[in-house]
């Protein structure tokens, strides 16, 4: 029994090595119980050292990775359906991007603050250019929630130079952006905040729209809901919109999505799309909101811009950009060198490599194979949802019809004893999201031993 187990803390997953049937196909391959014995020093020195806040993936100590698969020091291998968290779009540890990040470590440029570099505004010119049309400037952070922070308080400052009312934002139960405070808020119901005493009463949360109705009318109701609360549209300064729901990878309706579009067009108000998971190709598009054939006005891109490194922006126009002056929101390590040279070189291996139509292609591929596996236990799968290779399998209890949590976390674990390595939502969802590199039959294999993996719990 580990230190975590005997104290009492709560824990997603056992750390006791569990016995495995043995596997091998030619891309995943499991020989040792698991977690691997030899790996019980160090998962002891990460309950040890490590709050339980952060112990709450499976318990596989990770030795190396490479393109679409993982490994453990004890020679096991797991497809990787992680993409660690949605991040590593072009694989892992992709030969050009190392290369990139080993002959800039030689030039000695390691930290620069706020000032300029050449490889700074070479990415930021490289992001403007592939940004739709009318997005001039792009604003570098370091991580996914500080972009959205960013982009909610230009809107705050944007709304408010037009009139001293607009200051109310948007966002979807059920969207998640992030864990500073801003980010948090703007998160919807699913991310408790027990915590927080005083919370902005300037941010509401709409319903997210099925696909099962009309999607204006499904807006025009929740308009109608927030006038009810004396909060009417022109005092509105933007939407934020997760543009897939992580969590679930949840379209939205494509008619629920213009009508937004035309509402903020007649109101003044900026939709901002948080293209966090979603960007640089995973969906099969660029950016995922080109799926919805709508105009953003806003985008809060990174995980995927660098594959590797740390990296965050928000891409829009100067005339909204701008809005905020000289040093009113910063942070040291904001555009990094070494994130921005590995989102150069990931960026020409996106293209160079034809990523974004593979994602679509093997996206399509994923589905079928998903949808079979729904085919054979209709009980437990409620829904497979996605967009390329941002995928998710829904589980329900079949006595009662609700979403079951504890199922997607005993069936993350079990499929984890069977090569294919998935991450735990802490939801009633198993994502399928892995790099954008992997082969088809890679792709076919790992979601078969997910339904192994299923058929032991059912």
């Amino acid at each position: 029994m580990t230190e975590r187990e005997s104290s009492g803390l709560p824990n997603a997953f056992t750390f006791s090595p569990q016995a495995c049937t043995p596997v091998e196909t030619p891309f995943r391959r499991i020989t040792t119980a698991l977690p691997a014995p030899e790996t019980a020093p160090v998962l002891a020195d990460a309950v040890r050292y490590f709050p339980q806040v952060n112990c709450y993936q499976p318990p596989i100590v990770w030795d190396r990775a490479e393109k679409y698969q993982v490994f453990d020091a004890a020679g096991n291998c797991w497809i990787d359906f992680s993409s660690t968290a949605v991040a590593c779009n072009s694989g892992h540890g992709h030969p050009a991007i190392r290369a990139a990040l080993a002959a800039h470590v030689e030039e000695g440029l390691l930290a620069q603050f706020s000032f300029a570099s050449e490889i700074r505004v070479r990415l930021a010119r490289r992001l403007v250019e592939l940004a739709p049309p009318g997005m001039d400037k792009a604003y570098l952070w370091t991580v996914g929630s500080e972009a959205i922070e960013a982009a909610l308080r230009v809107a705050r400052e944007w709304g408010q130079k037009r009139d001293p009312r607009k200051y109310h934002l948007l966002a979807f139960s059920g969207d998640f952006h992030g864990w500073t405070l801003g980010a948090h808020q703007l998160s919807g119901t699913s991310a408790a905040k027990p915590w927080l005493q005083h919370p902005d009463t300037a941010i509401h949360h709409i319903p997210f729209p099925t696909d099962d109705r009309d999607g204006p009318t499904q807006l025009d109701e929740s308009i109608a809901a927030l006038a009810e609360r004396d909060v009417h549209s022109d005092q509105i300064a933007a939407v934020f919109i997760e543009t897939l729901q992580g969590w679930g990878a949840l379209p939205f309706p494509v008619d629920y999505m213009q009508a937004l579009r035309r509402w903020a067009d007649a109101h003044e108000i900026l939709l901002i799309f948080d293209e966090i998971q979603t960007g640089f190709g995973r969906t099969g598009k660029l950016f995922a909101h080109e799926h919805y054939d709508v105009r953003a006005d806003l985008l809060c891109v990174g995980k995927g811009i660098s594959s590797s490194l740390p990296l965050a922006a928000v891409l829009g126009p100067a005339a909204i950009l701008d809005t905020l002056n000289p040093a009113d929101i910063t942070t040291t390590h904001a555009g990094h060198p070494l994130s921005c040279v590995a989102a150069l070189a990931n960026l020409d291996v996106i293209f160079d490599e034809g990523l974004i139509e593979k994602a679509d292609r093997t996206g399509q591929i994923a589905r079928e194979e998903l949808r079979k596996l729904q085919q054979r236990f209709p009980k437990h799968i409620a829904q497979v949802s996605g967009l390329g290779l941002l995928n998710a399998i829904h589980l329900r209890d079949p006595a009662t019809g609700k979403p079951d949590k504890a199922l997607a976390r005993d069936l993350v674990w079990e499929a984890v004893k069977r090569g294919v390595m998935l991450f735990h939502t802490n939801r009633e969802t198993v994502k399928v999201c892995p790099p954008l590199v992997i082969p088809p039959e890679a792709v076919v294999d790992g979601i078969a031993g997910i339904g192994e993996a299923l058929e032991t719990l059912v």
